[in-house]
């Protein structure tokens, strides 16, 4: 990990990250130690049918923002920002990237087994760890969060031959 770190900053200094949404939210993911293609189907699942040009700055009814769809209601407080300023900082393509990737790790840390369908909670739910991070502590079979989990790992595996997204490979194919 601490090899691509100098090659990050590299590119984010030439502007080749922070040119494209895509590439920057892949050196979130690298510089945070999470699986790109669990980042970008994270990222997909949670503004697929948000219009590309709106993705990092939409608004979901639930107070949801950005590509990541960071809850404001709990990390606000977190954060220290009443509600309006911290909805401007997460509506901020840098924040939103950075905060969500570090929500992905913490999680895939608290939660995460040998691979992504597995899940240390102690629950029966499918989905594995990333249920959580739509879910929070915890996530109940039949849930809306482990239907959200079951989808980004569909996407997540998708076969190369039925449409598999530019994903790339990695922990999910353990």
């Amino acid at each position: 990990m601490m090899t691509y770190l100098p090659l990050i900053a590299a590119l984010a200094g030439l502007g080749w990250v922070q040119a494209d949404p895509d590439r920057e939210l892949t050196a979130w993911a690298v510089l945070r130690g999470v699986d790109p293609a669990i980042v970008h189907a994270v990222a997909r699942i949670e503004t697929g049918n948000v219009p590309p040009d709106r993705r990092d700055r939409v608004v979901s009814r639930t107070g949801d923002v950005g590509r990541m769809q960071i809850n404001t209601g709990f990390w606000c407080p977190r954060l220290g920002k009443d509600k309006s300023k911290c909805l401007e900082f997460l509506k901020n393509r840098r924040n939103n990237y950075a905060l969500g990737t570090v929500i992905l790790a913490r999680t895939r840390a608290k939660y995460g087994g040998r691979g992504l369908t597995d899940c240390r909670c102690g629950g029966s739910h499918g989905g594995g760890w990333i249920a959580h991070y739509n879910g929070g502590h915890t996530v109940r079979k039949g849930s809306r969060a482990e239907r959200y989990g079951v989808k980004v790992i569909k996407l997540i595996n998708r076969d190369p031959e039925n449409g598999r997204t530019n994903l790339t490979a990695g922990e999910h194919d353990q």
